[in-house]
């Protein structure tokens, strides 16, 4: 290494110069103030027939889009899958609930 080279690398590891700018400090910044509020129920009461699902569900039956197919994105591979259409099940009070699933965009 040169005596040139040796300048050059101790000037680039010295502190930054004057020409170097700092961000403005920030202003102090206090708490957000504590405050006291009260909530107002508006829900109604629900109907004698219910409307609530009882757990734990089982499933009882299934059914399925047409099959589809998707390539990986290398181009490799093509993979079919059928798609879940609805799921039904039944809750804990024997009340048949179903899940219908939207298809899928191919």
């Amino acid at each position: 290494m040169t005596e040139q080279d040796a300048r050059t690398i101790g000037k680039a590891l010295q502190q930054p110069g004057a020409s170097a700018k700092r961000l403005p400090a920030l202003p102090a910044r206090g708490g957000i103030p504590s405050a006291t509020a009260t909530g107002m129920a508006t829900q109604t009461a629900s109907p004698a027939s219910g409307g609530e699902i009882d757990s734990p569900l089982t499933e009882q039956s299934r059914t399925y889009y047409p099959q589809q197919y998707i390539t990986t994105s290398d181009g490799l591979f093509v993979i079919g899958y059928m798609p879940v259409q609805s799921v039904t099940m039944k809750d804990a009070s024997k009340r048949v609930v179903v899940f219908n699933y939207s298809k899928p965009e191919a």
